[in-house]
């Protein structure tokens, strides 16, 4: 009897270094700053070659898992958003993804994160978010420091949600957004709107409205992705009539 199943290849031997290693860093035998065995002792443990060893290290360098340090040797990286999704990032930028996929991902995890916060916010947590709103208004004539008042901004809104699992996963389409975000002309007027939007999330979220808050964040998202949109176009717009 004829089954329809294919060859089964042989996995490289680089490949299964890597696939333990990175089960070591999931499980947290290997931790952020650790410093890994020298390659020949590494190939010693694995029983594999020590070329196979260096493939191994770079491909989890690519990925953002390793850093090398000059003189010191290689260790685990500080695992953050920015480093891990450096790789996609770039993957990005060659597959042409939909921003619109995008932002329904970040409009479904920021709202539930806003509605969580609703729930669990201190007058000292609405305080904090107030003040950051404020900074934000201060610093509308400069993109980069509102971006970084931004982040923060949705980062103690994650951590007053108090769910780490959606604070990994907002931060993580946060370091993605920035990559489509970047081509947005972030004017003041634009940022007014982001401003405003803030404003109406922490309202709700001072009432204890998780509803509110909820479908506060949701449109903020959809203004973001509109306005990022819309910047996209003038540039592409621009660069047709140039060609």
């Amino acid at each position: 009897m004829q089954l329809p199943v294919t060859a089964i290849k042989p996995e490289p031997a680089s490949e299964r270094v890597v696939s333990q290693l990175l089960a070591m860093v999931t499980a947290g035998t290997l931790k952020p700053g650790d410093r890994l065995p020298c390659e020949r002792d590494m190939a010693e443990m694995f029983n594999v070659s020590r070329p196979t060893v260096r493939e191994a290290m770079r491909a989890m360098a690519v990925l953002g898992v390793l850093k090398a340090r000059q003189g010191s040797g290689i260790f685990v990286s500080a695992l953050e958003a920015t480093e891990i999704l450096g790789p996609l990032s770039f993957f990005l930028t060659l597959q042409n993804v939909q921003v619109d996929q995008l932002y329904e991902a970040r409009r479904l995890i920021e709202g539930e994160i806003a509605s969580l916060a609703a729930r669990n916010a201190t007058v000292g947590d609405i305080a904090e978010l107030q003040q950051l709103i404020a900074e934000q208004q201060q610093r509308i004539s400069d993109p980069r420091s509102y971006r970084e008042l931004d982040g923060s901004f949705h980062r103690k809104l994650a951590k007053i949600a108090g769910n780490p699992f959606l604070a990994r996963a907002s931060e993580s389409l946060s370091v993605l957004g920035l990559e489509f975000r970047k081509t947005a002309s972030e004017t003041p007027a634009v940022l007014e709107i982001s401003i405003r939007d803030h404003y109406v999330i922490v309202d709700c979220i001072a009432a204890g409205d998780m509803d509110g808050a909820r479908i506060g964040m949701q449109a903020h998202m959809m203004n973001v992705l509109r306005s990022t949109k819309a910047a996209a176009a003038l540039i592409l717009a621009g660069n047709d009539r140039n060609s």
